[in-house]
């Protein structure tokens, strides 16, 4: 018997092969569960901006008109500054959240050596919508996009990056302004057990009733930027208690 034609028979004999699995399809439908949370982002990072060139343009800007504004409508008192040169670096500076007016308010409240190596963590979907947003916010604080919600996950990678690169990271653990002491997320949390850096808990007061959320700049008020002692990620410890504990830190 020929193995062609005796194969043949066979399968007369046997019948129909019904256990025959369907045809893969040619192209994969995609099922949308939801918002694409990278959706919002139109521009990426801009690197270039922290070239030495740029990065001087930048201090002469910020020292001769960004931080004397800011002093001006803040009128600050910055305390546990001088602190910082016994910390390490890089870390993770984690202030709460009430004011557009928070993060220049706390970039001129540290060290030069501090602020030089700090970039911050900027929500794409305000500051990386369109280039000129990017390039402006880049250029003033030194900011990098930083995904919200469901996209965290993208901005926490882009953090880690700059911790190993040897910059420190300015993110708000609570996400938004004026989220309040319950608003506190896991990710700063999430991050510095990943990385295996500390975290410098800064608590801010009075920034709310300079610059409230949703109506630009509003009075004169004195605030305060308080510098408390780096929280060190514990063996075994979760993002949920290393966030009660950061949450502790700023806001008693």
């Amino acid at each position: 018997m020929k193995f062609a034609s005796g194969g043949r028979r066979l399968e007369k004999l046997a019948g129909a092969n019904v256990s025959r699995r369907e045809p893969a399809p040619r192209k994969w439908r995609t099922i949308t569960a939801g918002k694409d949370p990278w959706s919002e982002r139109g521009v990426e990072d801009q690197p270039w901006l922290r070239e030495p060139k740029p990065a001087l343009a930048r201090e002469i800007a910020q020292q001769t008109l960004l931080f004397p504004a800011t002093r001006l409508v803040a009128q600050p008192t910055v305390i546990g500054a001088e602190d910082l040169i016994h910390a390490p670096q890089p870390a993770i500076l984690a202030p709460n959240h009430e004011s557009d007016i928070d993060t220049p308010l706390v970039l001129l409240s540290l060290p030069h050596a501090w602020r030089t190596r700090t970039v911050v963590g900027a929500a794409s979907d305000r500051f990386y919508r369109k280039r000129g947003y990017a390039i402006a916010s880049a250029f003033w604080i030194n900011t990098f996009p930083f995904d919200r919600g469901g996209g965290q996950r993208r901005g926490l990678a882009a953090a880690a990056a700059h911790l190993r690169d040897g910059r420190n990271v300015l993110l708000f653990p609570q996400g938004t302004r004026g989220a309040g002491p319950d608003g506190y997320r896991h990710g700063v949390a999430e991050l510095a057990l990943t990385a295996g850096a500390p975290i410098i808990p800064v608590h801010i007061e009075g920034t709310a009733l300079v610059m409230p959320k949703g109506r630009g700049l509003n009075r004169r008020a004195k605030t305060k930027v308080t510098f408390a002692r780096p929280l060190h990620p514990r063996p075994g410890e979760t993002p949920a208690e290393l966030t009660a504990r950061l949450h502790d830190a700023i806001e008693s």
